[in-house]
């Protein structure tokens, strides 16, 4: 994919001027090639050995698990898988917005025409979620909200924690309504909704 077209992409889901505002001398326009999934959320180039982590999303922990009607799944380990399957073989395209608290490069990426992020949030792979600091997507957010009224995947499972709040215990880390307690104040998590038509390939492609 050209890099107009990922630019294109960024300047329909992110504020006005924030790509020009966070870019840092060290921060490359885009990044281009295979891959080594490191968990649901982050890669790393087989190249140039830079760590990638996808904006605007997040996955379940590698040890977390969910259970959905009775049948217990290591979601995390489920979201890794995903995001294996996606790219083996591929050719990933990253255009970074920054970096994050680890300098870890933060970007949006794609094999060909879909997006990576949006496409995991769609299918209940994964939540939309913004760290401190870091520009939201509020498409992201429509998309989820859609997802989790079809009952997608991590959506399946009423008791799973989201991964801001798991603490990695087997007996309290999954036990959880979704929602933040009163200290953890305005992280942007999901509102309800009801069900709605299943989503369109447009919805979950960028570019």
């Amino acid at each position: 994919m050209r890099i107009a077209t990922i630019s294109m992409f960024l300047l329909t889901f992110t504020p006005t001027g924030s790509l020009a505002q966070a870019r840092a001398t060290d921060v490359p326009r885009q990044i281009y090639g295979k891959v080594q999934v490191l968990d649901g959320t982050t890669f790393e180039f087989i190249k140039s050995r830079q760590i990638v982590r996808l904006a605007g999303y997040e996955a379940p922990q590698l040890l977390q698990n969910a259970t959905t009607e009775g049948v217990t799944w290591p979601v995390g380990q489920v979201s890794r898988a995903w995001m294996v399957l996606r790219t083996l073989g591929q050719n990933v395209n990253c255009a970074p917005v920054g970096r994050d608290d680890n300098k870890r490069l933060i970007a949006h990426c794609f094999v060909g025409e879909t997006n990576l992020a949006a496409t995991a949030i769609a299918e209940g792979i994964g939540y939309a979620f913004n760290y401190h600091n870091e520009p939201p997507v509020p498409a992201y957010f429509d998309i989820e909200r859609k997802a989790r009224g079809l009952g997608f995947g991590i959506w399946s499972s009423p008791d799973l924690s989201p991964p801001w709040l798991y603490n990695g215990s087997p007996v309290s880390g999954e036990k959880s309504d979704g929602r933040a307690p009163a200290t953890q104040e305005g992280l942007p998590l999901p509102f309800t909704v009801t069900p709605d038509k299943a989503l369109s390939l447009t919805q979950v492609q960028g570019g």
